[in-house]
């Protein structure tokens, strides 16, 4: 047997975050199972992230930690009561109450491991606004993690160009009007313009699916994984 070249404490330590990274995949596939609609739009928003990220020249380890936040960033779903998380229409005031508190839940499942600092942070603050009107914690501009406000950006486009049954979904243009309308608003000003620029390499690439009654029985049957390589469409800085 071949020395690995680490040494034991670094062993342990790549040990316990390929545990917790399983660990972390056996939520997801969980959610997955209990809500398909969830694991296809978290496929999409990790997507369009990881593409901003690369187009914007985020190195790298930086861009992949937005990724696996931008795919996970649901994840605290798995602690909100079906007759809320699969509800087929609109939500009651009380109801939404319930389903915003995902975004603790999900700090509260990554911020256990300390090497998933960064992703916990931004899954947690992927609902701010950047006028400090959002939540949980009314953070304002650059005080929300940087990953989060790319988040935020993907996480809208993807719900505005889906379906769902009690309203109808956007066209491409006036989903990047609503986006640059709110920049300075809801987003990060120079992440939303520059996501509406860049809008055919971003958003272009990706497919939107019509949600029904057949989609979510497709997206039943498919099984996704925690993101942790690079994409080899997507081209990185150095």
């Amino acid at each position: 047997m071949q020395p690995s070249g680490r040494s034991a404490h670094e062993q342990t330590a790549a040990f316990g975050l390929d545990l917790y990274h399983d660990v972390i995949q056996s939520i997801v596939s969980a959610l997955e199972a209990r809500d398909p609609h969830t694991a296809e739009h978290s496929l999409r928003v990790g997507d369009m992230a990881e593409r901003t990220c690369a187009l914007l020249g985020i190195p790298l380890h930086e861009a992949m930690a937005v990724h696996m936040a931008a795919h996970v960033h649901d994840i605290g779903k798995i602690g909100i009561r079906d007759a809320v998380l699969l509800k087929r229409a609109r939500l009651t005031e009380e109801e939404h109450a319930l389903l915003r508190e995902h975004p603790r839940i999900g700090y509260e499942i990554l911020s256990g491991c300390p090497t998933l600092s960064d992703v916990a942070l931004m899954v947690l603050h992927h609902h701010e606004r950047w006028d400090g009107r959002g939540y949980p914690c009314g953070l304002a501009g650059e005080e929300i993690p940087f990953g989060a406000r790319v988040i935020a950006v993907c996480d809208s486009i993807d719900a505005m160009l889906g379906k769902r049954l009690y309203r109808k979904s956007l066209t491409m243009e006036a989903c990047r009007e609503e986006i640059r309308s709110n920049a300075g608003i809801m987003y990060d000003p120079g992440i939303a313009e520059f996501v509406c620029a860049q809008w055919d390499k971003i958003v272009g690439p990706v497919r939107f699916p019509r949600y029904d009654d057949e989609l979510h029985a497709v997206c039943g049957r498919l099984h996704c994984n925690v993101p942790c390589l690079a994409r080899k469409d997507i081209a990185y800085p150095a």
